[in-house]
């Protein structure tokens, strides 16, 4: 009997434990679909208060492992979080989140919903960025942006960095780069900062938008938001990024070989075979980068904090880099969060080696039947031309490096006085510091080409600069949202302090080599009196009052109104303050009664119309007031003393340059805004340019003075257009056009007072030359090439050019008079192609980028592409397709001159993205293979177009000494883990 009990009760209690793990480790099936039906795929599925969950798949299905009633937490981007009880065949249905559809977008001292903008503002966030091995913040949002030109004129070279452009050039003197703003600190620099430390890239175009930067904000905003704190209340997240990249170059200028070269008889055959430009090229170089992030958000606050290593070389001999970099931010708050701290600090180390890139060209034009070492094995060094170098000698014996610190700081207090239904006002104060340290270093030896020449025993060279800038903001914001109307108001105050200081020191004839520039002061020269001291120091100070008005009716209507009134110590006695005014209109035209019939396809229709007065104030200090110089020696009393001579003329009405802009745009979605895009037009005037004009004498003491005069005037449109083209099944598409055409004029360049006819840029290169590139007049385009136009060749092969009877005449017979303007290096037309697909847990993007309609000046051709060149080596071209031609190379024509048009394949990235069913360690984990720069479809000849520069006021010059193009490859991996 105890034995039956005993099985009767081990029975029920193995089947009470039976039906107890069941039900602790049920599997629950569901389905997760959005309002119209269709399935989610790849919705996240979660136990509440834990990390452990599931993915649903192609149909929006999922299956789980819990208990029966638990909660469950589901959420997708652009979908409201959806909770609910857990049980067997349960129906999600996820509705869109409007907030995230109208999402957040950064503007100057705050920020508004998408759908609230009324000027031209453009926000790019991370998950839209070019993928791949990116070292160049800009690069992230190359093409992105209709309007913004981002240039990389040598990509492979580990040192150099994008130029970036607004809406074209519009000064003559005074920089043409927008402001960079980096966290609101404006001027900030973008070595400082890490690629994947970027959260957003805002771009502010028009005057509407930008006004309230004032004397800085002529040239277009870059508004940079990096991380902050994230992940859930409690979680710690991790993020590890990592990829190395191989630069592979592409093929070198045709040029002759050295048996080629002696079949030519263009010179002494000195029975060496060498390849000059692969002596001092690599094949491939590389760049790696490691990187590891810690984010959180607590209770109270968030924080967040990065590691950042950086390894490059060039494909140059000489060129590398290595860097470390660390950032850490974190933000707390008290009393009820009523009173909130915040506060990040950037610091970034930098160790640079350089090249020397006119040895590109020496090593091009250099006779190739030279050697490169003599029998000894020492460095072969020819005696003519006067001043030539073995640029192998140049590129491997020379040192020539820097060391670089950057450090940028912020810390803000801000207290929430006011927060209700209707109310809300706060009000901050905020300290940061911008700090640039460079110690330039170099050194050539005793045997160098420089050294043979000079005459001396080595040179070094020491140069330190520093510059930091402290700013210190307060801001109130306030807030009113009554029944239909919502005000939302921001005043502030702005005190800015930007310091430079430079020593240096250069000494010559050195007994050792071993010592580098650490012994400087052991030179020869220093006893002798020759070497060289420097310093200098420079100090300016901006204040600004600002203030904006937003507006918003119904969603329907909406207006904003800034001014700022800002003063600086660089402007003269007279101009030392200035207004800077704007207003933008919006009408959401769908959210309008009247006009829904009309309206009734579209999501979205927004016409808009802003207009607003920027500046551009970064011109040197100092250069209102009258300025001294040394100016040689002088025997007095028996002793030599140092003259100083005046080097500037006062001005004391130098003001800033003023942009008067006006901008007129509209927004648009259809197809259940599948289809959504813009189209606007733009005209900035520029006016009170800064050139330097001849200056009367009497009363001048200085033969020039600089004085606001001239007028440019940008005009263009722009049109962009984002097609989802599937969108709900597990196969997705999106493709983005981004067009934009423009062109700058010169409207005025003289007043009663100041007069000039025109304006010569770009000096010919050369000992003794006179001639320009470019020349400006009223009325006429910037980027224009001016020089003889190309009337053919005669039966000896020289070159003919037009007079002014449009005769043919030898081009030794030209005339000054006989020039012309022969084309344009600025393109009106840029275009950009972006594509992404995704299909379950691959995805695939790709974009095309071109520039059409412009000349590019063919520098090499120019230099080395006839038979006459003056060069001891030239192109092989001179002998085939240019052999009609033997003279006329050294002359500005139109010869030289070939269109640049371009489109190319700019970035291909294929990545997988793994997100493990149990997601307690590793969040999810995806791994990808980029190439950039992949193939360029051109038909100019020299250098890829692309390269070329294409921002300023003298476009579309191809140098001879341009950094080798590379195809790169690259292979990375992120990882986030809690």
């Amino acid at each position: 009997m105890r034995t039956k009990n005993l099985f009767y009760r081990t029975l029920m209690l193995c089947t009470v434990m039976f039906f107890a793990l069941k039900v602790s480790a049920q599997t629950i099936n569901g389905n997760v679909r959005d309002e119209v039906g269709e399935p989610i795929i790849g919705a996240n599925v979660v136990v509440k208060g834990t990390q452990g969950g599931t993915i649903t798949d192609i149909d929006g299905n999922f299956k789980l492992q819990c208990k029966t009633g638990i909660t469950l937490v589901v959420t997708y981007i652009g979908y409201n979080p959806q909770e609910a009880q857990a049980k067997d065949g349960m129906q999600i249905v996820l509705r869109e989140d409007v907030a995230q559809l109208n999402e957040v977008v950064v503007v100057g001292y705050g920020s508004l919903a998408k759908k609230e903008i009324s000027s031209s503002i453009v926000q790019i966030s991370k998950e839209q960025f070019n993928q791949g091995a990116v070292t160049d913040p800009m690069a992230l949002v190359s093409g992105k942006i209709a309007g913004l030109n981002v240039s990389a004129t040598a990509e492979a070279n580990p040192n150099s960095l994008s130029s970036i452009q607004v809406r074209g050039a519009g000064s003559l003197t005074a920089s043409n780069g927008p402001l960079v703003v980096i966290d609101g600190i404006a001027g900030g620099d973008l070595r400082n900062i890490s690629t994947q430390d970027v959260e957003s890239i805002t771009v502010l175009k028009d005057a509407g938008s930008a006004a309230i930067y004032g004397t800085r904000g002529a040239n277009g905003v870059i508004l940079i938001t990096t991380k902050k704190g994230s992940a859930a209340q409690g979680v710690v997240n991790f993020t590890y990024d990592s990829w190395v990249a191989v630069n592979l170059a592409k093929g070198k200028p045709d040029i002759l070989s050295a048996d080629e070269f002696r079949r030519s008889r263009r010179g002494t055959d000195y029975g060496y075979n060498t390849d000059w430009y692969d002596l001092i090229t690599r094949d491939a170089s590389y760049n790696v980068n490691q990187y590891l992030s810690v984010d959180g958000t607590t209770k109270n606050g968030y924080f967040g904090g990065s590691l950042n290593y950086k390894k490059a070389n060039g494909l140059d001999i000489a060129s590398g880099r290595k860097e470390f970099g660390g950032r850490f931010v974190i933000g707390q708050r008290a009393l009820d969060s009523r009173l909130q701290f915040n506060s990040s600090l950037s610091l970034r180390k930098v160790h640079e080696d350089y090249g020397n890139d006119g040895m590109f060209d020496t090593a091009l034009t250099m006779n190739p039947t030279l050697p490169v070492y003599n029998a000894d094995g020492s460095y072969y060094q020819a005696t003519s031309p006067t001043d030539i170098s073995n640029p192998v000698l140049t590129m491997k014996e020379n040192t020539s490096n820097a060391d670089r610190i950057y450090l940028l700081g912020n810390a803000d207090v801000k207290l929430n006085i006011l927060t209700n239904e209707k109310h809300n006002l706060d009000t901050s104060l905020s300290y940061a510091l911008q700090y640039n340290d460079n110690k330039n270093n170099f050194y050539t030896p005793s045997y160098s080409s420089e050294s043979f020449w000079g005459g001396y025993s080595g040179r070094a060279n020491i140069n330190y600069q520093k510059w930091w800038t402290d700013r210190l903001e307060w801001l109130a914001n306030y807030t009113l949202s009554l029944h239909d109307h919502q005000i939302k108001a921001v005043v502030g105050y702005s005190w800015e302090r930007s310091m430079w200081e430079q020593s240096g020191n250069e000494n010559k004839g050195f007994a050792y080599d071993t010592t580098l520039y650490h012994l400087i002061g052991s030179g020869t020269a220093l006893k002798d009196g020759t070497a060289n001291m420097w310093a200098g120091k420079s100090e300016s100070t901006l204040i600004g009052f600002f203030g904006r008005v937003n507006y918003n009716y119904k969603d329907m209507l909406f207006a904003s109104a800034s001014l700022r009134r800002e003063g600086s110590t660089k402007f003269g006695t007279n101009q030392k303050w200035g207004n800077f005014p704007s207003a933008s209109l919006a009408w959401e035209l769908t959210k309008v009664p009247v006009f829904s019939k009309i309206t009734s396809a579209f999501q979205s229709l927004k016409p808009r119309v802003s207009y607003g007065v920027t500046g551009r104030s970064d011109f040197d200090a100092y250069r209102s007031m009258p300025t001294y110089s040394s100016n040689g020696s002088y025997f007095i009393n028996n002793q030599w003393v140092t003259g100083f001579a005046p080097s500037s003329n006062a001005n004391p009405s130098l003001g800033w340059e003023k942009s008067k802009a006006f901008n007129i745009g509209v927004d648009f979605a259809v197809l259940n805004s599948r289809l959504r895009g813009s189209v606007e037009y733009f005209n900035r005037k520029s006016e009170d340019l800064l050139y330097s004009y001849t200056a009367p004498q009497p009363p001048y003491v200085w033969n020039s003075i600089l004085v606001n005069v001239g007028t440019t005037e940008n005009t263009g449109f722009e049109v962009v257009l984002d097609y989802d083209v599937f969108s709900k099944n597990a196969f997705k598409w999106t493709t983005g056009v981004n067009y934009s055409y423009g062109t700058t004029k010169l409207s005025k360049l003289s007043n009663d007072i100041y007069k000039a006819s025109y304006v010569d840029l770009y000096l010919k290169p050369g000992v003794g030359t006179s001639e320009y590139f470019f020349r400006i007049q009223e009325g006429g385009k910037i980027g224009q090439f001016y020089g003889y136009k190309y009337a053919g060749t005669d039966e000896n092969g020289n070159m003919l050019i037009y007079n002014n009877d449009s005769e043919a005449i030898p081009v030794s017979q030209a005339d000054a008079s006989f020039k012309r303007y022969i084309g344009n290096g600025a393109p009106p037309h840029f275009l950009s192609w972006n594509n992404f697909f995704s299909y379950r847990n691959w995805d695939l993007s790709f974009q095309f980028r071109g520039a059409f309609g412009f000349e590019i000046f063919n520098m090499r051709k120019y230099g080395m592409g006839l038979q006459l060149s003056g060069t001891d080596n030239i192109l092989r071209s001179a002998y085939l397709e240019d052999k009609d031609l033997k003279t006329g190379g050294g002359v500005i024509s139109s010869y030289f001159l070939e269109k640049g048009d371009y489109l190319k394949l700019d970035n291909l990235t294929l990545g997988y993205t793994f997100t493990p069913k149990n997601r307690k360690l590793v969040e999810n984990l995806r791994v990808y293979l980029a190439a950039k720069n992949i193939f360029t479809l051109t038909g100019y000849k020299g250098n890829d177009p692309s390269i070329v520069t294409s921002t300023g006021i003298t476009p579309g010059v191809d140098s001879n000494s341009a950094y080798p193009t590379a195809t790169q490859m690259s292979i990375g991996i992120t990882m986030k883990f809690h």
